[in-house]
């Protein structure tokens, strides 16, 4: 889903995978132990209705790679489909 948009590209890092155009639009990590993938979007958080348990507002904590954003945890298909706006806006966005 990152890489459909055609200037987007990968660029594995030590503890995450980058996805840029000229910065980083999203970061993504893996969490083997919880079987989750924290997707980290270059978006505004205050421009996003954020659902608890799914997405939270990162400003201030420091993620990797994204200094400001929203953080997604990917546990399901289903959940990789409700994050599908979400990254396509960031993706856009970037």
């Amino acid at each position: 889903m990152l890489l459909s948009h055609e200037d987007v590209q990968k660029e594995p890092q030590l503890d995450y995978i980058a996805y840029r155009r000229i910065k980083n639009v999203a970061t993504v990590r893996v969490q083997p132990r919880n079987r989750t993938l924290v997707v980290n979007l270059k978006l505004d958080p205050d421009a996003v209705e954020l659902e608890e348990g799914f997405s939270r507002d990162v400003r201030g904590l420091g993620c990797l790679g994204i200094k400001d954003g929203v953080e997604v945890r990917i546990r399901s298909r289903e959940d990789l489909t409700r994050a599908g706006d979400l990254i396509r806006h960031s993706v856009e966005e970037g």
